[in-house]
């Protein structure tokens, strides 16, 4: 007899994400070098534009919002798409969640930012010079990779849609959010006085 759930119960695709979920956290710790130059350039830049397509979308406006409470530190922050924004400048950031970067949205918005000469940094789970995403990444940009979940975890479910992704990207967003509050002494009470109720 084993202390472990049995196989396809909740019991057990809840131990399979919080496995993943280490994982991710792990993937985001070794990357930290990446981690560090994308919160200096989203402190140094003259606004923030992000851009996420779908439940990635629901990931990165959780971070737009976020990064909103810390006007003390970063300037605006919009979120691509969103009909009341401001168009890119030079001197921006654009920051983009895409599990595969093959939307084209997000084509077209990299290639404006570029034109404009806006510093870009791409959330993907697809590695630097492999599968569809690479095709993105120039040199200088920053890229932050995290991991798909091995559907072996989850045996004898499924993965159903890829929400590892945005899993991921959301717990990403939370470290990413911790570490710019940390560094720039930010208090906690920055949320709640920008927070809109």
């Amino acid at each position: 007899m084993t202390d472990e759930p049995a196989p396809g119960t909740i019991g057990a695709i809840s131990i399979a994400y919080a496995d993943y979920c280490a994982s991710v956290a792990h993937a985001v710790a070794d990357q930290a070098d990446a981690v560090e130059r994308l919160i200096d350039a989203m402190t140094s830049a003259g606004a923030i534009h992000c851009y996420g397509f779908g439940r990635s979308g629901n990931a990165v406006a959780s971070l737009a919002i976020r990064l909103r409470h810390f006007q003390r530190v970063l300037k605006d922050v919009w979120l691509v798409s969103d009909q009341v924004r401001n168009p890119f400048e030079p001197g921006e950031l654009f920051v983009a969640f895409s599990r595969q970067g093959t939307r084209f949205e997000l084509l077209k918005y990299v290639e404006r930012a570029r034109e404009l000469g806006l510093a870009c940094a791409f959330v993907t789970s697809k590695p630097v010079g492999e599968g569809a995403a690479s095709h993105l990444y120039e040199p200088g940009d920053i890229v932050i990779e995290l991991p798909p979940i091995n559907p072996a975890l989850l045996s004898p479910a499924d993965l159903y849609g890829g929400g590892d992704f945005e899993l991921a990207a959301n717990l990403f967003q939370e470290i990413l959010v911790t570490c710019i509050g940390f560094r720039h002494e930010i208090p906690t009470s920055d949320v709640e006085d920008r927070h809109v109720p």
